[in-house]
């Protein structure tokens, strides 16, 4: 019998063992018939206010790690069941909460149950789906990781107690762990955290359940997306790791500790965005393109300012790049501390979020900057895009003739000048050389798999160890490091095109880039792999 230390919870095992006896005459253990009651005898709690028994209904796990972190979300009654439209609207739900599941699908071995909740609210139809699972005993609700995960190993690093598909152990090297925990101290720092709130993720850990792909991470949160950051429990969730974007939502979670569940995009996906990147892409690769996008007009501040302008462009992708410009702009000019502060005045429940108008928006942006007016900030944020997507990107096309030679041969030549690693490859036909200049040769890589390498090259090339990879043609070129699955710097000939990248004449490609993107680290006539195609 599973033994539990607070009274409470011995009074619901109790409650729920009555509740058991007198509705379940004559249901088999597997039917899922007990998982459904324990939800009607739930949401029976939630209408009657009694939040403390509802609570004592889910699992110990998720329990604990829903409070792990002290993050509390305002005006929801019950953070470890947030996600659930019920929860989050439940002066609403409480009238349509009578039929509690639809359909009930018994999971594995049976001891997990998926039910589905669904009813037409007002018109809209409400669409969520609840986990149980049966400890021999007693049914508990609990959330869909802790299924597809049961039986997954498990990695701790500092920060992470990583929870991983068997088939993504080769790609957990040494490298990726600890660059996770580093971002872990970054931002962190970037964030003004106490040194007591890093002592706290070191001895409790973060919960990161990487997936074995896109579908896994679909089934787990019901939407199609690369990954997410589970709100109820603290857990990040994702086919790629580390996934330093959600990550940094956590952290910006842990810095505010009391928040309302609901922030603006702009400042909420933005500010992700600014210390974290997005899907394996950095936060200048992501400058790149958003200058370019905010230069040519194909997306301006004024779409994007409210939730539903936000979402509009959000689904091409067009709309993070420029929020994360826009929030590193006005950090640089208020500070983190100022910026926290905006991002709590831009945070609320959804229904007074969703009716801000632009100028609303606007208003708050311009009395935070201190700006007269809304169109002076367009126009300084016109120039800072500038300035650091395109001015000052660390990834440019070119080469320092004048440079210190590091090492040249027939193929390759790599200079460096001040912060600057320069290449010129040259290719032996008539055409644009096209391949990848591997460098940065690393023992604990050795044996180690990089999905980005996967990505990028056949069966028949391997990654052999090295960290850093030029990937080039004659339409592009970008610094990946292999170790963790990052895009660091880009160059794209079609956005900003350049004589002084590809010189049809010579068969060349030159570029160069800012040596912070590699760690300091310098390539050698002993440490370089080329492959040309």
């Amino acid at each position: 019998m599973k033994v539990h230390s607070s009274i409470g919870k011995t009074i619901t095992n109790c409650l729920i063992l009555l509740v058991l006896l007198f509705v379940n005459n004559g249901y088999s253990q597997s039917s899922g018939k007990e998982a459904t009651e324990t939800l009607a005898y739930y949401f029976d709690l939630l209408v009657s206010g009694n939040l403390e028994s509802a609570k004592g209904l889910w699992t110990d796990p998720i329990i604990e790690r829903s409070s792990r972190f002290g993050i509390n979300y305002e005006d929801i009654p019950m953070k470890l069941d947030c996600a659930s439209p019920v929860v989050r609207n439940l002066p609403v739900m409480r009238d349509f909460l009578f039929k509690p599941a639809r359909q009930v699908t018994v999971l594995g071995n049976g001891s997990y149950f998926k039910i589905e909740y669904s009813a037409l609210v007002k018109g809209e139809q409400i669409t969520h789906f609840y986990y149980a699972y049966f400890d021999g005993e007693y049914y508990w609700l609990t959330h869909p990781q802790e299924y597809y995960a049961k039986d997954w190993p498990v990695k701790e690093t500092k920060y992470f107690r990583v929870h991983f598909h068997p088939d993504r152990e080769d790609y957990l090297n040494p490298l990726i762990l600890s660059e996770a925990d580093n971002f872990i101290e970054t931002t962190s720092k970037k964030l003004g955290l106490k040194k007591s709130d890093l002592k706290i993720i070191e001895e409790k850990k973060i919960e990161y359940y990487y997936c074995p792909n896109d579908k896994t991470v679909e089934n787990i949160s019901g939407y199609k997306v690369k990954g997410f950051f589970d709100l109820p429990t603290n857990d990040i969730i994702s086919a790629f790791f580390p996934h330093f974007h959600e990550i940094s939502h956590l952290l910006i979670n842990l810095r505010l500790r009391n928040l309302p569940l609901y922030s603006l995009p702009i400042i909420r996906e933005g500010s992700a965005v600014y210390l974290g990147g997005r899907w394996g892409k950095s936060l200048d690769v992501l400058n790149y393109l958003g200058n370019f996008l905010y230069d040519q007009k194909f997306i301006e501040l004024d779409s994007i300012t409210t939730m539903e302008r936000f979402e509009k462009h959000a689904t091409a992708d067009m709309a993070y790049p420029i929020s994360g410009m826009f929030c590193s702009y006005v950090i640089d000019k208020i500070g983190i501390n100022k910026f926290m502060d905006l991002y709590l005045q831009l945070s609320g429940n959804y229904n007074s979020l969703y009716s801000m108008k632009p100028s609303d928006v606007e208003k708050v942006f311009t009395d935070a900057l201190g700006m007269a007016d809304w169109m002076i900030v367009q126009e300084e944020f016109g120039n800072y895009t500038n300035d650091i997507g395109n001015i000052n990107t660390p990834f440019k096309p070119g080469i320092n003739e004048n440079g210190k030679l590091l090492f040249e041969n027939n193929r390759v030549k790599v200079t460096e000048k001040d912060n600057w690693l320069s290449f010129r490859i040259t290719c032996a036909t008539d055409s644009i050389p096209q391949g990848t200049f591997l460098f940065g040769k690393d023992e604990e890589l050795t044996g180690s798999k990089s999905l980005l390498f996967e990505e990028q090259h056949d069966d028949n090339l391997t990654m052999d160890g090295f960290r850093y990879g030029v990937v080039f043609d004659m339409n592009e070129a970008g610094l990946y490091d292999y170790a963790t699955h990052q895009l660091l710097g880009k160059y794209i000939y079609g956005l900003t095109p350049s004589n002084d990248y590809q010189t049809i004449d010579n068969n060349t490609i030159s570029l160069k880039f800012d040596k912070r993107l590699c760690g300091d680290i310098r390539p050698s006539a002993e440490d370089y792999i080329l492959y040309l195609k």
